[in-house]
């Protein structure tokens, strides 16, 4: 295989490739049909030219040894004389920067073509030495043209997605359709990377889910997010799949490491969202984030940096799709949801912009019986180079609700409630590189929150109640980041953050329990608020952190964190948060990360729990966590990861939750609801995971041991989402157009509360009086919880754009799942009273269908 290259910087190149063709010219043009060429080998005739400094490039797998000069070719320049002789043979010169290219000509076989890829560097448009390709679908074999120049043969036309990487570089994405018949050429700029101090992590327990996605759960990089088998293609429930995190399928939200839900933060482009979550009062069911509208989704599930802080267990950190593309559209219809995004970057690459819109389908599918789940989402965001060094973004994201849920119709049964949720949040970041070392991110930011909800109960053998909720918030916020990077391997980084919020909660909820309702041991049988309140307060941060590789193998980062509340009952609500990690590579294959840190999370100005009576602010909890992690690189394509860690709680506040049916309606007006008052907590565990990525088929698996408790009066007592052993698994297969996903989750049983009749007396006529009593809370289990979830998805090329269309099954073998359980009062034969169980379930077989049209 042969190659020539020039590395010169692009006007530079072009000037001195006119030069060279004007100087060279003269004298070809004078050999005249003198020059016998018929007979001979066209890559000798091709050769020759390249030793008088013409700069031919061609691969010898195009240009094999059996190609033969068959006519002698008119006078002519040698670019003349080389298309002459390449055109009997199908071949043709293709000039590019300062080179010609020999490529194949146009294809009698319509349905493939060529693809040739040229990258240069960004800066000075140089060729790129050993940059490497990787395509899905696959590509066939390469030839390299010269440097940074790869030609692939007679490869099916259709779309391809290109990543593109060298070392040094950013890697960089391209979607790339080939049209049939034709030479397709796509050149792709690669921006220089970050120093490595920079972007090496240090913490423990990060997991990276691009949005090009393949199933192994560390380091997505190959399949879109929807590859995943998860219910609405939504962006937060592929953290699901992650070891350690808890979930019963309903709700898009997730328990890491034996927090609370509540206690992940999520980010968007650099802002913490403001609950961002649709049908935010019956269960967080999706989020209000567009999974086609994000490049990839990093995670950490514990041990994250002190830039990151106020949250006690996790962080999901998202990034807006990044296009080099002019122009990229899509439109989208499944059972889920009508979306609209459209996407491009101006002619100059200084303006990019991005609008996503969805539309929830669920009120156009689900019976009005049940209720109108009305929802939709609204993302935009604008970018422009306002100098060299100085870039500035505008960010916004609307999310609105008008849901109705309808358990009972029945004039003597009615359950329902309404839920009108409004949800604002726009922000504008300002990023400066001062110089080469030191560079700012600046972020002002607006979000605006509005809840009404109401509902009401009316079976006259069990409850009456009726709620009317009323809840706004308007938080003001600025945050300034920097970063100085002392040397090439010494990162230091700190900021500031400063916020103003106000709330004001309107609550009246009231209830009268009958029958066995009204015989909860400790339970009056009603219960009546009205409550009001209008807090209002700052809160501030600042951190400083330093990375160090004081080794060649070792990297050590040290972090302090500060942050204040104004608005709790205490006169100064402050906590300190110090954290450390050293990452120590132990071979080439082999790193170990041992992480420690103290997290606190305040209760944000939004957290009132007015509606389990509570009017006031606790202090801010704390968790300090210990990690010690290893992963090992099996060969090219496999690797291991094992992760054992500790997080113990203290300084909780109370939670409320259900007994018996944690997805009731008006979970706080029923008899069952508890308040949990415990000192501290404990989560301990061991992760233990396995993939594969590489060719067309992929899979991953991670098993969990783990254990999570409170300790309440002394008590100690399993947390609701506690499982003991966890293990999931899942392969994605790709074929041409076609892919199909696979997952599977199985998990002990959360752990549950057993409710018992206990004889209290007799009453005036001698009949026994019982008592609804719980047992020990959370002493029973559920029986063991299985799903097993696919996808299937196939591409169509069309005369614009592709079209994907889909086909999808949560819990595919349709298995009851117990969530919940409720007891009614019934009497046998001889007219003995006693409690009946009966089981609801989490959710059943859900199939949906989609298209997916881009353009």
């Amino acid at each position: 295989m042969t190659a020539y290259g020039n590395r010169g910087g692009g006007p530079i190149r072009r000037v001195l490739f006119c030069l060279l063709t004007l100087t060279i010219t003269i004298p070809t043009m004078a050999q005249g049909p003198e020059a016998a060429y018929k007979g001979r080998a066209v890559a000798d005739v091709i050769d020759d030219f390249r030793a008088q400094g013409w700069p031919f490039a061609y691969s010898t797998g195009l240009v094999t040894d059996e190609l033969i000069v068959r006519e002698e070719p008119a006078a002519g320049n040698a670019v003349a004389i080389v298309r002459q002789i390449l055109a009997p043979h199908n071949l043709a010169l293709r000039p590019d920067e300062g080179m010609y290219l020999i490529v194949r000509g146009r294809s009698a076989d319509v349905g493939t073509g060529d693809l040739l890829v040229i990258v240069r560097d960004g800066r000075d448009f140089s060729p790129i030495e050993r940059s490497t390709v990787s395509s899905i679908p696959a590509l066939t074999a390469a030839a390299e043209l010269g440097p940074g120049i790869t030609q692939y043969a007679e490869v099916a036309a259709k779309t391809y997605r290109l990543d593109v990487a060298a070392n040094g570089f950013k890697t960089k994405n391209r979607i790339v359709r080939v049209a049939p018949g034709q030479t397709n050429v796509v050149t792709v700029e690669l921006e220089q990377a970050a120093p490595e101090i920079e972007t090496v992590t240090v913490s423990a327990s990060r997991y990276e889910l691009s949005r090009d996605l393949s199933n192994s759960l560390y380091f997505f990089d190959q399949r879109t997010i929807q590859t995943l088998p998860d219910l609405g293609e939504d962006a937060l429930r592929a953290a699901h799949r992650l070891p350690g995190a808890a979930a019963g399928g309903f709700s898009a939200r997730s328990y890491f490491r034996g927090g609370d839900e509540t206690e992940t933060g999520v980010i968007l482009n650099g802002q913490r969202l403001f609950d961002p979550f649709h049908i935010r009062d019956y269960q967080n069911i999706f989020s209000s984030i567009d999974s086609r509208a994000i490049e990839g989704i990093e995670v950490y599930t514990g041990g994250f940096p002190v830039r990151y802080g106020d949250r006690m267990s996790g962080v999901v950190l998202m990034e807006s799709l990044d296009l080099t593309r002019p122009r990229h559209n899509e439109i989208g219809l499944s059972v889920f949801n009508t979306s609209l995004l459209t996407a491009g970057v101006a002619d100059d690459g200084d303006t990019k912009w991005l609008f996503s819109a969805r539309r929830g389908n669920l009120d156009l599918i689900i019976d009005k019986k049940y209720g109108e789940p009305k929802y939709y989402d609204l993302f935009g965001e604008v970018s422009l180079s306002l100098t060299a060094d100085t870039r500035v973004s505008f960010n916004g994201l609307y999310a609105d609700d008008g849901v109705l849920v309808v358990l009972e119709s029945e004039i003597d049964e009615i359950e329902q409630a309404r839920s009108d949720t409004r949800n604002a949040q726009a922000w504008i970041t300002l990023d400066t590189d001062w110089s080469s070392t030191l560079s700012s991110s600046t972020v002002v930011s607006l979000s605006s929150f509005s809840n009404h909800r109401t509902g009401a109960t009316a079976d006259i053998e069990k409850i009456v109640s009726a709620v009317d909720d009323d809840r706004s918030v308007d938080r003001y916020g600025l945050r300034s980041d920097w970063s100085w990077l002392r040397s090439e391997t010494h990162l230091l980084q700190w900021g500031i953050e400063a916020a103003r919020g106000e709330a004001s909660y309107r609550y009246r909820g009231e209830a009268q329990f009958f029958e066995l309702r009204a015989i909860f041991e400790a339970v009056p049988d009603s219960l009546s608020r009205d409550l009001t309140a209008s807090p209002q307060g700052d809160s501030y941060a600042a951190y400083v952190s330093d990375k160090w590789r004081v080794l060649p193998g070792t990297v050590l980062e040290f972090g302090l964190r500060w942050d204040r509340q104004t608005y709790t009952d205490l006169s100064d609500d402050s906590q300190l948060s110090p954290r450390f990690s050293i990452l120590q590579a132990l071979n080439p294959s082999t790193e170990m990360r041992v992480s420690w840190g103290r997290y606190y999370q305040s209760q944000g100005i939004q957290e009132l729990q007015i509606e389990d009576g509570v009017t006031n602010f606790f202090p801010a909890q704390r968790a300090d966590h210990i990690i010690v992690g290893l992963r090992r690189q099996l060969g090219e394509n496999h690797s291991l990861r094992v992760e054992l860690f500790r997080k113990d709680m203290d300084e909780l506040r109370p939670r409320f939750e259900n007994l018996f049916n944690p997805l009731a309606l008006i979970p706080e007006l029923t008899p069952d609801r508890i308040r949990i008052d415990s000192t501290r907590a404990r989560a301990h565990g061991v992760e233990i995971s396995l993939d594969r990525q590489g060719g067309p088929l992929n899979w991953w698996a991670n098993y969990t041991y783990s254990e999570v408790a409170d300790r309440v009066d002394g008590v100690r007592q399993l947390r609701s989402w506690d499982q003991t052993h966890a293990f999931q698994a899942g392969l994605n297969w790709s074929l041409n157009d076609w892919d199909v996903g696979v997952a599977m989750n199985v998990h002990t049983g959360w752990p549950t509360t057993q409710l018992s009749l206990v004889q209290d007396g007799v009453d005036a006529n001698d009949e026994p009086v019982f008592v609804a009593v719980p047992g020990p809370r959370n002493a029973s289990r559920h029986p063991t919880f299985a799903s097993l979830d696919f996808r299937v998805s196939r591409q169509f090329d069309l005369r614009q754009g592709t079209l994907t269309a889909f086909f999808e099954v949560s819990n595919a073998t349709n298995r009851d799942n117990v969530c919940c359980s409720d007891y009614d009062l019934e009497q046998d034969d001889n007219g003995s009273v006693f409690l009946e169980r009966s089981d609801d379930y989490w959710l059943p077989l859900l199939p949906a269908i989609g298209v997916l049209w881009e353009f």
